[in-house]
């Protein structure tokens, strides 16, 4: 298959082109040509251009027809106006990389299926603007039957992301920490999904006439809360960290994908659809982890990421965590059963 990708410079698309070149498609890259392609990329053809400047798309891709086309840079519906105006006509399937964040979470309950509630309110720009994106895609597939799909991601982790989220507790265990403080006591619950899970369901999706003019879920089929998270980490690296808890509203710094809630997707429309997950959680965290050993995060990733300095102020963590163990002993204790009963209930 001839593939287009739109973007895919970066972290998800650094483990897409591999899973694309090794099935022997034919892959084309569009993007600003801003990064130097990294190892991962080499075989790809790259197509320079801006989507947001009027009409370069359209002009990059002229002459040109594609068996699929992966859009993994539209925010908004502009955005994707300007991928069907180019495509039209030109790409047997287009996939579009949306997000969970389209759902109106706090009013819908787990797990979250493609028909809940999506966010309309304009002031939570990010979900609302993907939202508005979705539809106009699905408005072009109604109207003149361009061939798409959508797969909404939960908060995506592994190997190249820049964002590193992991990196919170990782570096803990490879600093030594004896201790870890964890917002809300960890019950928490934050679907991931592995960007490896993410290059396979696309690469299945291409192949698949039944997926267009379908929206898929995607997530680890599997899901813990953080402090079980934290407990698998230990399983990896082989040794017990001692796990405290506050109420996020006492920590001075929040720690990414850690907040108390339930954010989980049903994935059920996309295995019934036949896909099947690679790699379960423990195999992608201890990828993700044996990635980050090797290369560890520098300061500036703290400040470029916009994360507060404080996630390794040890100091000021031993000094919540004094705080902590005036709590009493019943709480932590609770907070352990609390996960295994998560074990239980979600396998």
């Amino acid at each position: 298959m001839k593939v287009l990708i739109i973007g895919g410079t970066r972290f998800i698309g650094r483990h897409l082109v591999p899973r694309l070149l090794s099935a022997g498609h034919q892959v084309y890259l569009f993007n600003r040509g801003t990064r130097s392609l990294s190892d991962e990329l080499e075989g790809v053809n790259v197509l320079v251009g801006d989507r947001h400047q009027p009409g370069q798309l359209a002009e990059k891709l002229s002459g040109m027809e594609f068996d699929a086309a992966i859009d993994m840079m539209a925010y908004n519906a502009a955005d994707i106006r300007t991928s069907v105006e180019a495509l039209r006509g030109k790409v047997g399937h287009f996939l579009f990389i949306s997000t969970r964040s389209v759902y109106k979470e706090k009013l819908v309950p787990a797990p979250i299926r493609e028909t809940d509630l999506l966010e309309d309110d304009p002031s939570m720009a990010y979900g609302y603007n993907k939202v508005k994106a979705e539809e106009a895609l699905m408005e072009a597939y109604q109207s003149i039957g361009f061939p798409a799909t959508v797969l909404r991601l939960p908060a995506v982790y592994g190997p190249y992301d820049y964002q590193a989220r992991e990196w919170y507790f990782i570096k803990r265990f490879l600093d030594g920490r004896q201790k870890m403080l964890l917002p809300d006591f960890g019950w928490g619950v934050n679907q991931r999904e592995y960007a490896g899970n993410v290059a396979e369901q696309l690469a299945f999706l291409l192949t698949e006439p039944a997926s267009i003019g379908q929206i898929y879920n995607s997530g680890h089929r599997h899901f813990q809360n953080f402090r079980d998270l934290i407990h698998l980490a230990e399983e990896l690296f082989g040794r017990k960290m001692s796990l405290f808890g506050l109420p996020k509203e006492d920590i001075l710094w929040k720690v990414p994908l850690a907040e108390s809630g339930l954010y989980v997707l049903s994935t059920g429309k996309l295995e019934a659809l036949g896909y099947r997950e690679r790699y379960d959680l423990r195999a992608a965290l201890q990828e993700t982890i044996n990635y980050f050993v090797a290369n560890p995060i520098t300061e500036d990733w703290v400040f470029e990421t916009r994360q507060s300095k404080q996630l390794f102020d040890y100091r000021a963590e031993d000094e919540l965590i004094e705080t902590a163990l005036h709590l009493t002993e019943y709480t932590h204790k609770h907070a352990d059963r609390m996960s295994k009963y998560w074990r239980s209930q979600h396998g």
